[in-house]
């Protein structure tokens, strides 16, 4: 592998040295505990709800730890200084970009979407690997230990999560390293090969921002759907915004992973706006889930038919 150009040399390369020093300061802040609103800068149901698809680019910043942040960092300045230098600051630029945003958008999509450049970092890995076979500016970049390195830990980070030992975005590391081998396979071919790769590109930015925002309730394969429109639902009801509140809550409560406390609470939305039938209809359907409370049992007494009828 090429050896990774002197730390003297870093205004050579502003875009990843931007990118870097803009995620210490990031880090550091949020580590240190200042006035940095962590929530407004990470992937969550906003994404969804009000198509803030910034967050996919600002949630590569934060780093959990010194370990996590050092790792990245590292790899970016190896990768990124070798891109840059070869494809100039604006074009590198996009590159950073695009897996940035495309990574964070397929962890969100599939997973609970998580935060720091690992995305982009496989991405780039991805796209060296293939230039280093496809163009001669880029021979001997990527070694076989490299490339043991980033498979051995794709494969310890799905174990990690699986045991329950720590989070991983697994999907962004996967998704960023099938984008950088598309941009490797884009920028290094010609003709058709070159149309495809631009036209899988553009099919799978477009796959995961829909899957991310308008199917995301449903696409999502955890848990961390339900529980974020809930959480907004729930905020909502606190606001006293019941309309708001309602087509959250009913949007929680039609996800594979609804909770009664979701049904409940879409049931008090509900009867805030005296829509009774439908307080009482949600309150049962809480009471027959096997996690209901007494309280969420009870409500749906409370709310008999008859005062139903008393009340319209």
């Amino acid at each position: 592998m090429l050896q990774s150009p002197p730390l003297k040399t870093l205004p050579r390369y502003p875009v990843t040295a931007s990118v870097g020093v803009l995620a210490l300061a990031v880090s550091v802040m949020w580590w240190t505990g200042s006035s940095l609103h962590i929530d407004g800068l990470v992937m969550n149901v906003k994404v969804w709800e009000r198509w803030e698809l910034w967050r996919a680019l600002t949630s590569t910043l934060p780093h959990l730890n010194f370990l996590h942040l050092a790792f990245n960092l590292y790899w970016l300045w190896i990768f990124g200084t070798l891109l840059e230098r070869v494809y100039g600051h604006l074009r590198y630029a996009g590159i950073v970009l695009l897996l940035a945003f495309f990574s964070s958008m397929a962890d969100f999509m599939l997973s609970h979407g998580g935060v720091g450049l690992s995305g982009v970092g496989y991405g780039l890995w991805g796209m060296l690997g293939v230039l280093a076979k496809r163009d001669p500016r880029f021979a001997g970049t990527i070694d076989s230990r490299t490339n043991q390195l980033f498979i051995g830990w794709f494969f310890f980070c799905i174990f990690l999560t699986i045991s329950g030992a720590m989070p991983v975005g697994n999907v962004a590391h996967g998704a960023g390293a099938i984008m950088g081998a598309l941009l490797g396979l884009a920028a290094s071919s010609t003709g058709k090969v070159r149309q495809l790769s631009r036209v899988w590109i553009v099919s799978a930015v477009i796959l995961v921002t829909a899957g991310s925002t308008l199917f995301w309730p449903w696409v999502n394969l955890t848990d961390s759907a339900e529980s974020e429109i809930e959480r907004a639902g729930v905020e909502a009801l606190h606001l006293v915004d019941n309309t708001k509140a309602i087509k959250l809550l009913e949007t929680a409560t039609h996800t594979r992973h609804a909770p009664a406390r979701a049904w409940y609470n879409l049931g008090i939305a509900y009867q805030r706006l005296y829509r009774y039938a439908d307080a009482l209809a949600a309150y049962e359907h809480a009471a027959r889930l096997p996690d209901a409370t007494p309280d969420m049992q009870e409500a749906a007494q409370d709310l008999h038919p008859s005062v139903i009828r008393t009340k319209q």
